[in-house]
């Protein structure tokens, strides 16, 4: 009888500890499956931010040409005034283009 009962009680102790890392599994299970989520969201949110990014450099590159125009005439343009009407010409025609990809 005094055998069975310390098998008894050790088998009672098994089962517990069993039972904890059964619990403890499905704890982390849950965190792992949450923490997929987060990183899927994560590699979704850079991949939006490398798309950004690319067109911000796009853009930038387009603004670098500008720039590379405006300077080129403020060379040929002797004064102020010719440069103001030399801008106004430009802001015409990128309003236009604006206008014809609106329509």
């Amino acid at each position: 009888m005094n055998q069975f009962s310390s098998l008894e009680s050790k088998l009672r102790r098994i089962v517990m500890a069993f039972e904890l890392k059964k619990n403890r599994l499905a704890e982390v299970e849950r965190e792992n499956e949450e923490l997929r989520k987060n990183l899927a969201e994560k590699d979704k949110e850079v991949s939006e931010l490398n798309k950004k990014l690319n067109e911000y450099i796009k853009n930038f590159k387009k603004s670098e040409k500008f720039t590379k125009i405006v300077s080129n005439n403020l060379k040929s343009t002797g004064n102020t005034a010719e440069l103001k009407e030399k801008l106004d010409e430009y802001i015409l025609e990128i309003e236009k283009c604006i206008n014809q990809l609106s329509n």
